[in-house]
């Protein structure tokens, strides 16, 4: 299983030096060419820190539980995102979401990747957040997805996008209040008992802001029988520190 995971991790990454190498990148944050996240900027990145809540990532003295999600915790065990969404971090998000720079994930994903590791999880499967049918068509891809899948073959672990389903599409959670979000998206995913029942998951998206869809997920891989969900993200809000 291994071999495998390195074959594809392999064939991927020579995918996209091929591709770098007929149209070379420009670093996402300050342009430089022949990088897609150069030294510099990845140096200036400022990564969330570990002391702080398992449930939100809001800073405090420690890690622990702060006394909101203490009152109302979430269904996945814990929450790691990579930096606040800001500088070169914010422009990989929205080359990702809005410009199809695709070939930014492996860079991204490498990121993520050291989070998981970090914590020493044991996820079984990745699976990333789904987008409604309606506006992954309009998209023509799903951004977690496309940072999930590389995600996984650092991980060597397999991607998942069977195990959850969006069942509705839901308004855009942007300029929505906590509670808003979490109205909009209550009920809104369903998971796959087949797939899930007993397992331990990593579940993935682009950027963490009031956790309202990420929470709504983990509830519906929970209700399916899932051991444990983790929760591993691109950015997170700079307002929900």
């Amino acid at each position: 299983m291994t071999d495998r995971y390195a074959l594809l991790a392999t064939a991927y990454t020579s995918f996209w030096r091929g591709v770098d190498w007929v149209f070379p990148p420009e670093c996402a944050g300050c342009g430089a060419e022949g990088y897609q996240i150069c030294p510099d900027c990845l140096q200036g990145i400022h990564y969330t820190s570990r002391e702080s809540c398992v449930y939100c990532g809001r800073k405090l003295k420690a890690r622990g539980i702060c006394p909101r999600c203490l009152q109302n915790p979430p269904a996945y065990a814990g929450v790691r995102c990579v930096a606040g969404f800001e500088g070169v971090i914010r422009q990989v998000v929205i080359n990702l979401k809005y410009h199809a720079d695709l070939g930014l994930s492996l860079a991204a994903a490498e990121l993520m990747a050291r989070l998981v590791q970090e914590e020493a999880w044991r996820p079984e499967m990745v699976v990333p957040v789904p987008l409604s049918v309606n506006r992954r068509r309009k998209r023509g891809y799903n951004q977690a997805a496309v940072l999930a899948f590389p995600l996984s073959l650092y991980l060597k672990l397999p991607m998942r996008t069977q195990a959850l389903a969006r069942l509705r599409d839901t308004r855009s959670q942007v300029g929505l209040n906590s509670q808003e979000r979490q109205d909009n998206v209550r009920g809104a995913f369903k998971a796959d008992p087949r797939l899930v029942r007993g397992k331990e998951i990593l579940l993935v998206d682009d950027v963490f802001t009031t956790g309202a869809t990420l929470r709504a997920a983990a509830e519906a891989l929970r209700s399916a029988g899932c051991a444990k969900v983790q929760v591993v993200t691109l950015a997170k809000a700079l307002n929900s520190q």
